[in-house]
């Protein structure tokens, strides 16, 4: 699945302030249209803040397929999305 098109989360300020980082693992369920059907936290960043943003940020991107085919029918997919501070 292509990402390219997502947003990239927002840093959650407490989270920040508290100088948290770490890696977040999802599993998505992606549908015939591209969007998120389910989202399912499959390893923690260590940070409740963190891991919540990833999911909700995540979950409203349109994926398609890294060839550019259709998506002919729902598929979960990993994604992992890296927390690092500036």
């Amino acid at each position: 699945m292509d990402t390219r098109a997502c947003a990239t989360p927002e840093y959650p300020p407490n989270a920040y302030r508290r100088g948290e980082n770490g890696s977040v693992q999802l599993a998505l369920l992606v549908g015939t249209d591209g969007r998120v059907i389910e989202s399912k936290l499959q390893k923690s960043s260590g940070s409740h803040d963190l891991d919540k943003a990833a999911r909700k940020s995540l979950s409203q991107c349109k994926f398609k397929t890294t060839t550019g085919e259709a998506i002919t029918e729902a598929t979960w997919t990993s994604l992992t999305y890296v927390w690092t501070l500036d």
